[in-house]
């Protein structure tokens, strides 16, 4: 059997390379705290995840809240008034934090027509608190259509569109570039919308906005095609002021008064003018 070499050892003093440093007398305990590394870190170092994290999350969630300046809730709104739909998509939210934003969406719901402006404030609380949520957004999007915050509603409803991949905010959207004065904009957010994915009250909201956009590029022929529709006689439905009104401007503008006067007595229950009767 042939013998290995032995190792070569590195522990004898003569094999150790000279050291540069000079000795010193100072001890480690003797050490400063700036030389100590990491030291100019203050606090605690922040938890890499699990529970410890979840709690800073929720930490973070409340700071940022109590920073802000919410609209007040009346106390009768509770957030059970939420469709479960809408409600479910708040299941990712803290739960206490989940509570107070679906009612603030009560609440956009509550004063959307009686006062645009507290709906819209509520419309922004809710964002503040749940910007991630594209219900939230689309929410506060509309509240702000209503309010006439044009380029606020422009964002939080791209925002939702951007989320969600949903279309339910596109009608609304495509009112929002009315308002900033893209009208083509508006006919091409229209025309690529499939109305069997909207409810009927998404459609009646693009007919109106389609149509108006129709009236600013001068079609207003054009525009009152947009509007006559089965929904034109519902008379009752929430968004039968609205649809009616739209279509009543729209023979106006086309120079069919007559036309106009008398839709205006038939579904309005006004009585005719003067000039209508002569």
């Amino acid at each position: 059997m042939v013998e290995r070499p032995a190792r070569p050892s590195y522990n004898k003093s003569s094999d150790r390379r000279p050291s540069s440093r000079k000795p010193t007398d100072r001890k480690p305990s003797d050490r400063k705290p700036s030389d100590r590394r990491g030291s100019d870190r203050s606090g605690p170092r922040p938890a890499r995840g699990g529970v410890g994290r979840e709690r800073n999350d929720l930490r973070d969630e409340n700071r940022r809240v109590r920073k802000f300046a919410e609209p007040d809730i009346p106390i009768e709104v509770t957030g059970k008034e939420l469709e479960k739909r809408d409600a479910f998509a708040l299941g990712t939210l803290a739960a206490e934090n989940g509570e107070v934003v679906a009612k603030h969406l009560v609440c956009i719901n509550l004063f959307l027509e009686s006062d645009a402006e507290r709906a819209f404030w509520h419309g922004q609380a809710a964002v503040f608190r749940a910007g991630r949520v594209a219900i939230v957004r689309e929410r506060a999007g509309i509240a702000a259509l209503n309010f006439k915050k044009y380029e606020i509603a422009q964002k939080e409803l791209r925002a939702a569109i951007r989320i969600s991949g949903s279309q339910s905010a596109l009608p609304y959207l495509a009112q929002a570039e009315l308002a900033l004065g893209n009208p083509r904009k508006t006919l091409e957010i229209a025309g690529s919308i499939d109305p069997k994915l909207l409810t009927q009250g998404e459609r009646v909201e693009l007919r109106i906005a389609a149509a108006g956009a129709r009236s600013a590029l001068g079609q207003s022929d054009a525009a009152v095609v947009t509007l006559t529709c089965p929904e034109l006689t519902l008379s009752d439905a929430s968004f039968a002021a609205k649809l009616q009104g739209a279509y009543i401007q729209a023979l106006i503008a086309a120079g069919r008064l007559k036309e106009a006067e008398e839709f205006r007595v038939k579904y309005q229950k006004i009585e005719p003018s003067e000039e209508s009767k002569g």
